[in-house]
């Protein structure tokens, strides 16, 4: 093998890697309620008629999480140190997020009084948003880390099987 197609063969790796762990927090974390994801949707949304709102209920959301990771490795033959690893992973995400949710607030509060002034402030509003796209870019890098942490832990067949139950998932809901 030339040293091009090692690097090729590598990156495939990590690429598949990557997204197989995406599948793996995808479908534990998406199956997790929005709002104890950092609440960026808030009641009345389509995310929380789907998910529920637990958000108040954190310990719900958790019970939640730990179920759906369990679930979704059980369909690979993940063995339980591998199930416990992943759950802990899921876990420790949700509640970096947890934290997320008043700050959140916070900015949505600024942002109604900002547009209830009599004359509105462009120097505010993009102060807010470039506020809210930080958290946001935070949080991105927080689940890559999160999905590379997990994707390390399954096999290469297990990220397969993974590829194969998101893409089925995806096509049952219409997509």
């Amino acid at each position: 093998m030339t040293e091009t197609s090692t690097h090729r063969s590598l990156w495939k790796e990590l690429l598949a890697g990557a997204l197989l762990a995406v599948v793996v927090l995808g479908l534990a974390i998406g199956a997790a309620p929005m709002s104890a994801l950092g609440a960026w949707f808030g009641r009345g949304t389509l995310a929380s008629h789907r998910h529920g709102d637990w958000g108040a209920n954190p310990e719900r959301a958790r019970k939640h999480a730990e179920f759906m990771t369990e679930f979704v490795l059980d369909e690979v033959d993940a063995t339980p140190e591998q199930t416990e690893r992943v759950t802990t992973i899921v876990l420790g995400f949700m509640q970096d997020m947890q934290g997320l949710k008043e700050e959140h607030r916070t900015r949505h509060a600024e942002l109604l009084a900002a547009l209830s002034q009599p004359e509105i402030s462009r120097a505010t509003l993009e102060t807010l948003r470039a506020e809210e796209l930080a958290t946001l870019d935070g949080v991105s890098q927080k689940l890559v880390d999160a999905v590379v942490e997990a994707a390390a832990v399954l096999t290469t067949e297990q990220r397969a099987r993974l590829v194969e139950l998101a893409q089925e998932m995806h096509e049952d809901h219409g997509h």
